[in-house]
Parts: C-alpha cells; structure tokens; sequence
C-alpha cells in the first residue's frame, strides 16, 4: 500500500505542475484576448490542449490508484476523497499538502478561465447584434413584400460602448 501512495503523491505533484502549466497559459491567453494577438491565441491554445489531454491522463491514473487504495482501505467508493484517504493512512501530511495544493491550483485555474471566457463571449454577443442590425437593414420585409420570418438575433447594446 505504501508503494501505491507514492505513486499516488507522484501523480499528484504531475498535476499539480501540469495545472501550473494550464495556469500560466491561461493568464497569457487573458493578455493575448485583451490585445488582440490572434495568432499567439491559435499557439496559446495548443499548448492548452496539450496540458488538458497530460491532466486527463494523469486523472484516469489517480482515480486508478484512488479506487484500490479505497478498497484495501475498506473506503466506499461514493465516500472517495483524497483527504478521505489520506485520514485512513498513518502518514498522511503530504497526502493531505499535495491534495489542498492540487485544489488551490484548480480553482485558480477556473477562475482565470471564467475571465476568459467573458472576454470571448462578449465581444461575439456585439458581433452577433451588429449582424442582426445589418441582416434587417433593408426593414423586416422580403423583395416579394412577404414578411421576413427568419429567426433573428436581437441586438444588445452596451453603455459602454
């Protein structure tokens, strides 16, 4: 079992540093959407997918060694946490350390992820209304004088702006 949770610590700290990784590329990406370097964003998110695809790699594993440590720790599958399991062991310091590193890091990441989707979602929200705007610039009404029921975006305008 000792062996099984070093292998766990192992894959923890993979994570963590991957996560790391994720972060960083996510804060350029904030840089690279506010100038509007297009080019750098396509490379920015390449390097993304690859540290999403390692993490869900390195995911499957944990949970691999997360289910037989929880049987051979009599842990029901429903009731699984890391910090479950690192309070069933004797030495669980760094079970414990690597477990609250690996969530501080996710939640910063998803924080930094929830920013950048604001600032792709907005500026499409504005593109969509001027389309709207230009789509229905001749007036709701087709050359044949039939009414145009086409579904339309409405358009939203900011304060801002």
């Amino acid at each position: 079992m000792k062996e099984q949770v070093h292998e766990l610590l192992e894959i923890i700290r993979d994570e963590i540093r991957f996560y790391n990784d994720l972060l960083e590329c996510e804060q350029l990406k904030t840089t690279l959407l506010t100038d509007g370097r297009l080019e750098e964003l396509v490379e920015c998110n390449k390097t993304e997918e690859d540290c999403i695809i390692r993490l869900q790699g390195l995911e499957v594993k944990r949970l691999s060694i997360s289910e037989k440590l929880c049987g051979q720790l009599g842990i029901p599958r429903e009731e699984f946490t890391l910090a479950r399991i690192a309070g069933s062991l004797n030495d669980s310091r760094e079970l414990n350390e690597s477990a609250a590193l690996l969530r501080d890091i996710v939640e910063r990441v998803q924080v930094v992820l929830e920013r950048n989707y604001g600032l792709i979602e907005k500026p499409l929200r504005y593109t969509e209304g001027l389309l709207s705007i230009f789509s229905n610039a001749a007036g709701p009404y087709q050359p044949d004088g039939t009414f145009n029921t086409e579904a339309t975006v409405l358009p939203t305008f900011s304060k801002d702006a």
